[in-house]
């Protein structure tokens, strides 16, 4: 059975949502990070319909790297063409954890907006 990019934004949303209710921070933690895999199953999902899209080899990204400076991320109004240009500028920069964390939340912020739920 296939799911839809929408359908697993919806779930991380309500995931997210009951982990700020808890009061039982290993618990929120659990929930939080389901939320991001639900995130990347969306993104996933939504890679598989656009061409436009590429797939990023994330091994590579797993070290620690020093950042020369972080480039300021635009803010989740502004438009598709912004969070395009941020992602390209960063992955210009070394790969590192922090930098893959970057990428990923500028991969979804991009399909939300492609899918309009921004």
């Amino acid at each position: 059975m296939k799911f839809k990019a929408e359908q697993h934004f919806r779930m991380a949303d309500t995931l997210l949502e009951k982990a700020l209710a808890l009061t039982d921070m290993s618990h929120a933690a659990k929930l939080v990070a389901m939320a991001r895999t639900f995130r990347r199953l969306a993104v996933r999902a939504y890679m598989a319909t656009d061409a436009d899209m590429k797939r990023r080899d994330w091994s590579k990204y797993s070290g620690e790297a020093m950042l020369p400076g972080l480039i300021d991320p635009p803010s989740p109004w502004d438009s598709l063409l912004e969070w395009q240009r941020y992602a390209a500028d960063l992955d210009k920069m070394p790969p590192s954890k922090t930098m893959r964390l970057l990428l990923e939340e500028a991969e979804e912020t991009i399909v939300r907006k492609k899918l309009g739920l921004l």
